[in-house]
């Protein structure tokens, strides 16, 4: 099935960030291949955007979520694929020093996963003229809950500490999620659109494991030899291993509710709800 998009923002700047998230001096090792799905994909849910006026007027066309991203071959994205070496530190490689960026644009996240290692910089970004708030469900890591009321071209949050995977979400919006996983080592990457992906480093030729994860569809081991630097490895997941969809967090209270409980102008979209949840996942690679 065609994935619909409403933002070419995800295809330009977002893919690049998605295809390739993997960093090394002089890196010469490619370890390349594809992700596919085995099987019908579920349809694609539409983003129910009509009771914040603010969001639904940034979108001429319907809003899909992005739990599930399929091609019409069946070429699956956003699956993290990473190494998993039983030492990380003998593989060499360093933090990366370009920040992961999570932006906001549209009332979504952009991109929807993101992989970063442990002592890179983090951002968060918001591209709307209206109030979100990055609300990190991290368990091992800092949580982090920022708000940000209006346009902001950045706002650096605390760097990981040690790896784990872990959701985002905007408690203004409940359709919005977006995952960030966090690894001990630079070789990893997202494959894109088309389920291809590209880890760039400087590992040794060798054998090494290698773990694939998607937020339904969980966690799949293989294995990669990397000979003069290259190596390829695929991965398959099957349509009928989708997990059960998380239940729907319907709490959004609009400006005009906010402004007529408090008399604050200040919010020009929604308000916060009080309650704070937490969301764990299985880490991609241990």
């Amino acid at each position: 099935m065609t994935v619909r998009r409403t933002h070419t923002l995800f295809t330009a700047a977002v893919a690049g960030a998605l295809g390739l998230l993997a960093f090394g001096v002089g890196a010469r090792a490619e370890i390349t291949g594809s992700v596919k799905l085995n099987g019908k994909a579920p349809e694609s849910k539409e983003l129910d955007m009509s009771g914040v006026k603010e969001c639904k007027d940034q979108h001429a066309d319907p809003v899909y979520e992005e739990s599930v991203v399929v091609g019409e071959k069946g070429d699956l994205a956003n699956v993290i694929v990473a190494l998993k070496p039983d030492d990380p530190g003998a593989l060499g490689g360093e933090v990366p020093s370009d920040p992961a960026v999570l932006d906001q644009k549209g009332c979504q996240y952009f991109p929807h996963v993101i992989a970063m290692m442990v002592g890179q910089k983090m951002m968060v970004k918001n591209d709307d003229p209206f109030i979100h708030n990055v609300h990190s469900l991290a368990q091992q890591n800092p949580a982090f809950n920022v708000q940000q009321p209006n346009k902001d071209a950045g706002k650096e949050v605390e760097s990981p500490k040690t790896k784990e995977t872990f959701k985002v979400k905007c408690e203004v919006h409940p359709w919005m999620g977006a995952w960030v996983a966090v690894f001990d080592h630079p070789f990893f990457a997202v494959s894109g659109e088309d389920g291809k992906f590209t880890i760039k480093g400087n590992p040794p030729d060798g054998e090494y494991p290698v773990v694939a994860w998607h937020e339904k569809y969980g966690s799949k081991e293989g294995k990669v030899t990397v000979k003069d630097g290259k190596g390829t490895v695929d991965f398959t997941f099957d349509a009928g291993s989708a997990k059960a969809d998380e239940p729907a967090n319907a709490n959004v209270k609009l400006a005009s509710e906010l402004k007529a409980a408090s008399g604050e102008s200040t919010m020009s979209c929604c308000e916060m709800p009080a309650a704070k949840t937490a969301v764990a996942a299985e880490t991609p690679a241990k």
